[in-house]
């Protein structure tokens, strides 16, 4: 009696101890993939903007891009990136929150791929000088500076109470880049 006693107690701490060690997985498996897709992201705009020959901030609304005006703060949703001449075809990311999900997108000959998902800020792109004064002018060298704020939900297999409000974490990456020396 007392061996099948210690076997039910010592079985249910080991399904136990299961369950929880799931659990901690799946927390640290939403984090990393969390942390992976922002890395992506940023590795991407990082390497544009650095071989970039023109990059343009601005908004972007209704399939087209306007850069800020001159004498405005350059603080907007879009990135315009010139990669050879301005007679090329730029690559142009934005910000786009007209649907179900804020998400940010880039557009290359013609194509529009999703860059990352589930954002949370408009203003993503600001161009500033090196010592982060936001510029009003594109007479200067920008530094860009990126901010992705995004949400994920935290706990993807299963729902936390009855309606999962606060099962979300929010994130928060950002980077200033720079184009490489002029010609």
């Amino acid at each position: 009696v007392s061996a099948g006693i210690f076997l039910g107690v010592f079985v249910g701490m080991m399904v136990g101890l299961q369950m929880f060690g799931l659990r901690v997985y799946t927390l640290a498996a939403t984090k990393l993939s969390a942390t992976a897709d922002g890395r992506k992201t940023m590795n991407a705009l990082r390497k544009e903007v650095r071989s970039a020959k023109t990059v343009y901030v601005g908004t972007y609304a209704n399939g087209a891009f306007s850069r800020i005006q001159d004498g405005l703060p350059q603080t907007g949703n879009a990135l315009e990136i010139y990669l050879a001449d301005t007679n090329a075809a730029p690559v142009t990311y934005y910000q786009n929150s007209s649907g179900l999900t804020n998400a940010l997108y880039s557009i290359s000959d013609g194509g529009v791929t999703l860059v990352a998902n589930y954002m949370t800020n408009y203003y993503v792109f600001t161009a500033e000088d090196y010592r982060t004064n936001v510029l009003t002018s594109y007479d200067n060298n920008p530094v860009i500076r990126i901010r992705l704020q995004f949400y994920q939900w935290e706990y993807p297999l299963g729902f936390v109470g009855t309606n999962a409000v606060n099962a979300y974490n929010f994130y928060r990456l950002q980077t200033r880049i720079s184009r490489r020396a002029k010609e």
